[in-house]
């Protein structure tokens, strides 16, 4: 069994920093620093930490990003598609903007116009991609 390194305060300190940089309008800064926190995570097998980085990185793609959420669905995929990603992450991504876009159960997220709704159906496809074979997110 491989060894765990508890990364949790620095994980916290990471990510307060990055909404504090979100905030103020450097998203790609914020996402660079999260990057470098998950790649730590991953390569020191904290998974409960690993997947509070990844989440926190959707969050402030869709609260933070301006560019009809290309930010989210780049990190989405690149979280996702990571050397050696724990399941924990990439069911945690999963989770996390699964209620971006559908409704319970399985109903498609009421839109205003033509424009959220392209949005939507591309979150739903990445989200389609990123599940196709992997049998510990069949739920989802």
């Amino acid at each position: 069994m491989e060894e765990r390194v508890d990364l949790a305060g620095e994980t916290d300190a990471k990510v307060s920093q990055a909404t504090t940089l979100a905030q103020s309008g450097q998203l790609t800064e914020a996402l660079a620093l999260l990057a470098a926190m998950e790649k730590k995570c991953r390569l020191g097998n904290d998974n409960p930490s690993l997947v509070k980085v990844c989440e926190a990185s959707l969050k402030l793609c869709k609260d933070h990003g301006n560019d009809n959420f290309e930010s989210l669905i780049a990190t989405l995929q690149t979280l996702s598609t990571r050397r050696s990603q724990k399941t924990a992450a990439i069911r945690a991504l999963v989770q996390t903007a699964l209620p971006w876009c559908v409704q319970e159960p399985y109903t498609p997220m009421p839109v205003a116009n033509e424009e959220e709704k392209k949005v939507r159906d591309r979150l739903v496809s990445v989200l389609l991609e990123i599940t196709e074979g992997k049998i510990f997110l069949e739920r989802e």
